[in-house]
């Protein structure tokens, strides 16, 4: 992709998606390799959820307008040719590395969050593991991250089953099948929300890796996915789109770089990126000439943006387990060659692991038996962790940097 915003417009990828997708990842990596400079760096993965919520229930309202009907069966097989091949790549390098280089004092906990990575209840793994008192501190593994991704597949899970409902009453009552969608969408967000502030006040890191407390992240970019795209093509200038997309990118690297109390996080704070993310998808790419859309689609952005899946999935364990290899925590230096190479890794897992499943190359399908394939990698993850974690003794105390 270019850098002129009138034909970056015309792509089907959308550049400001690519875009914010880029300043997510870019966030969590900066938080993970100078916390100081991205105190708040884990608010990146607040951008990819309403990102996802956009996208995904975009994706299937089109398909329901388009066929009268949303195909569960279409649907999880999308997801799991995006997101399967290069999880499964990740952990099956994360535990033959672990049991090369880690002490073995470390492989029960380890193994037991591979085995909740692979099976994407990662997330309520550390939600348990945050109410003991000698694993409250959650220290890091290298599989924390998918935490986020867990989330994620959980919202895929149920999320098309409650659009499923609202257009089935819809059809049974006669009603406005948009209208239906938009009030149930907007119950569930409205409630997730009220959750989340509640559950923040009570326990904030339960509230942060619980599914019920983030679904209304997801719920607001569907909401945008439902009347937004209207919205905006009724006419708002140009000039207006620009200011909106400015203060959407401020409100989303403003408190990264600024906010300093993890423990009130996710509570009323993170509406400021959720807030800013929405404007960025709502003001899309403006044509003039001091818009953000010029610096939004240059190619580096756009490239970072496309790998920003495996860039998430690949840095982390990298950080990990340097510090094993040298026998040192990394220093400043090191950690700016380790970013380097995560960018590499990100680059080659995209075009050899994500491309070849997701656009069908080589001659790879849509078909149940990658679906198949993809679970039994996951069997082989899960079995091989299984089997090493039982047997080893030592639980350890537990402290872990936030996503």
């Amino acid at each position: 992709m270019g850098g002129s915003p009138t034909l970056l417009a015309r792509s089907a990828v959308r550049p400001e998606i690519q875009a914010l997708r880029a300043v997510a990842v870019g966030s969590v990596v900066l938080h993970h390799g100078w916390p100081a400079v991205a105190p708040a760096g884990y608010m990146g993965v607040d951008v990819f959820f309403v990102v996802s919520g956009f996208l995904i229930t975009g994706l299937l309202l089109r398909q329901a307008q388009r066929e009268g009907r949303i195909s569960l069966r279409d649907f999880y097989l999308r997801r799991a040719r995006r997101i399967l091949p290069a999880a499964i790549a990740t952990l099956a390098v994360i535990s033959a590395l672990t049991l090369l280089v880690v002490p073995q004092r470390e492989w029960r906990q380890w193994f037991r969050e591979i085995v909740a990575s692979a099976l994407y209840y990662e997330n309520w793994q550390l939600a348990v593991d945050s109410q003991i008192p000698r694993r409250a501190d959650l220290e890091s593994t290298p599989v924390q991250h998918f935490w986020s991704l867990s989330v994620e597949e959980q919202f895929y899970l149920f999320w098309p089953l409650l659009l499923i409902a609202a257009l089935w009453f819809a059809t049974r009552s006669g009603s406005s099948s948009s209208t239906v969608v938009l009030m149930l969408v907007g119950v569930t967000t409205v409630a997730s929300f009220v959750h989340s502030i509640a559950l923040t006040a009570q326990d904030p890191n339960l509230a942060y890796f619980s599914t019920p407390a983030r679904t209304w992240e997801f719920g607001v970019g569907g909401i945008l996915a439902a009347v937004g795209e209207r919205m905006s093509r009724r006419g708002a200038r140009a000039g207006l789109r620009a200011a909106v997309s400015w203060a959407g990118l401020a409100l989303i690297v403003v408190p990264i770089a600024t906010f300093r109390a993890p423990e009130s996080f996710p509570g009323f704070v993170v509406l400021l990126p959720v807030a800013g993310t929405l404007a960025v998808i709502w003001a899309r790419m403006p044509e003039v000439a001091w818009s953000p859309a010029r610096v939004a689609g240059l190619r580096p952005v756009q490239w970072m943006g496309d790998v920003s899946y495996s860039l998430y999935l690949w840095h982390w364990p990298i950080f990990m387990f340097v510090p094993y290899f040298t026998g040192v925590p990394s220093p400043p230096w090191l950690m700016v060659l380790l970013v380097g190479l995560s960018f590499a890794v990100a680059g080659l897992s995209k075009r050899f692991v994500e491309d070849p499943f997701r656009h069908g190359r080589r001659g790879l399908r849509l078909r149940p038996v990658f679906l198949l394939s993809g679970l039994a990698g996951m069997i082989v993850v899960i079995v091989g962790a299984g089997i090493v974690a039982p047997g080893i003794a030592g639980e350890r105390p537990v402290a872990c940097d936030r996503e």
